[in-house]
């Protein structure tokens, strides 16, 4: 009775700290907010914009054709931001464990869409310019494509343990001597293995010098990046301009796969892409797999993720990372012939930094293919967007749009937009004992 009846001491207070998931959902709002006020509310009742949905330049293997939409700009951004706004509220009220990458993504994909209609309307400053949806895919599913080979070619290092920030670089050697092979041969399949070549050296040079003598993987990295951008300059300057018959700016045709090449928007997109598109395709299958699915994969992540476990138990840890990181690099070689056949001739510099937007593609998608998909998507879109909103006449720099790849990276690193850790082991020195 006396325990009963004395009083217990009130507990104080438990504070809840704010989940990464209620933070992701109070930016996702925010960026509804924005949509709804800026391009909803900021458009006059009557501008309107048209989208078409043909692509541009197609004199053969076009879509069948679907006639123009024309919308009402502020009431279609109006519900796009009530949109987000909705993701970010059910984010912040539900907190759900998975899915929040996913649902940051169709906001941020929601976001663009409302830029577009927003600077094409009528009355505007673009003059009415009509949204070509199906150019913009079409635009943007290339640097995707190249996007989604560097992602790819980190995963396949830093899942065993080695960190590759040299996609730039690798981007670069594959674009040139995949335009010089493709330019004397005008064969795109002894490009793609000059590609692939040129980038499992640079993959035997990077894997050498961390592996065999324990180098910092960053500054090795940096320092191959650095190589290359100057050796393309220099190679450039002394064998492309004096032979031009050297960097012809051959482009790779497209496969039209029958019938599905004509269904409209989505046919042109997915159906009627180069050979580099749907390798991308096959390789994503394949890596998928073969890391989640097999005994190989086990092997590489256990190398990635506890090196000397992986060493007790048989598996020759340095063999495993060597292999990873050629065949890793050799992915990105790939992705630089494919994006000079996709853009033309040679030139210093136009890999433009896509090396560290795959880079950032690679984490934000947390070292798995799938997730380096969606987020070559989203960067794919927004990269394109940045080169090309200029056209459109409007008020918002295009230094801006190009930082969103990079302000999403930050966000990810910092842990605002939910937690995100690399393997275990990656970047470690392993040195057997």
């Amino acid at each position: 009775m006396t325990d009963l009846a004395t009083p217990t001491p009130s507990a104080a207070p438990k504070v809840i700290p704010v989940g990464r998931t209620r933070v992701i959902g109070y930016i996702t709002a925010g960026l509804g907010l924005f949509v709804l006020l800026a391009f909803g509310l900021g458009s006059s009742g009557n501008a309107h914009s048209v989208l078409t949905f043909t692509p541009v330049n197609t004199s053969t293997n076009a879509p069948w054709s679907i006639g123009a939409l024309t919308v009402l700009t502020r009431y279609w951004n109006m519900a796009a931001g009530l949109i987000a706004i909705a993701i970010g509220v059910h984010m912040i009220v539900r907190r759900p464990a998975k899915g929040a990458m996913v649902r940051f993504g169709v906001a941020a994909i929601l976001f663009l869409f409302a830029l577009l209609l927003w600077a094409g309307r009528d009355p505007g400053p673009s003059q009415g310019l009509h949204v070509n949806l199906t150019s913009i895919l079409i635009g943007s599913s290339a640097l995707a494509m190249v996007l989604i080979y560097g992602a790819l070619s980190g995963i396949m290092c830093e899942r065993a343990g080695v960190v590759n920030i040299a996609i730039e670089g690798q981007f670069i050697g594959g674009a040139f001597f995949g335009s010089v092979i493709a330019s004397t041969t005008n064969n795109f399949l002894l490009a793609t293995l000059a590609g692939a070549v040129a980038g499992a050296l640079l993959g035997l040079v990077l894997a050498f010098l961390s592996l065999r003598y324990l180098s910092d993987q960053i500054i090795v990295g940096v320092v191959l990046v650095t190589m290359m951008s100057s050796l393309s300059s220099y190679l450039n300057l002394q064998v492309l301009s004096p032979y031009p018959n050297l960097n012809t700016g051959n482009l790779a045709s497209n496969i039209a796969i029958p019938l599905l090449y004509k269904i409209p928007i989505i046919g042109p997109v997915f159906f009627n892409q180069s050979g580099f598109f749907y390798f991308m395709i096959v390789l994503v299958s394949l890596i998928s797999f073969g890391l989640f699915k097999t005994r190989w994969g086990l092997r590489v992540r256990a190398v990635g993720e506890h090196p000397k476990a992986a060493e007790s138990v048989g598996i020759n840890v340095i063999r495993t990372r060597y292999i990873n990181v050629v065949l890793g690099v050799a992915i990105a070689g790939v992705g630089g012939v494919a994006f000079m056949a996709s853009q033309g001739a040679f030139q210093v510099g136009y890999t433009s930094g896509l090396g560290y937007v795959a880079l950032a593609a690679l984490i934000f998608g947390r070292w798995r293919p799938s997730g380096a998909v969606s987020a070559g998507v989203l960067f794919g879109i927004s990269a394109y967007l940045a080169l090309n909103l200029q056209t459109y006449n409007i008020p918002i720099s295009t230094e801006i749009l190009g930082m969103f790849p990079y302000l999403i990276t930050i966000a990810v690193v910092a842990g605002l937009v939910g937690r995100v850790r690399p393997p275990a082991a990656d970047g470690q020195p392993y040195k057997r004992d």
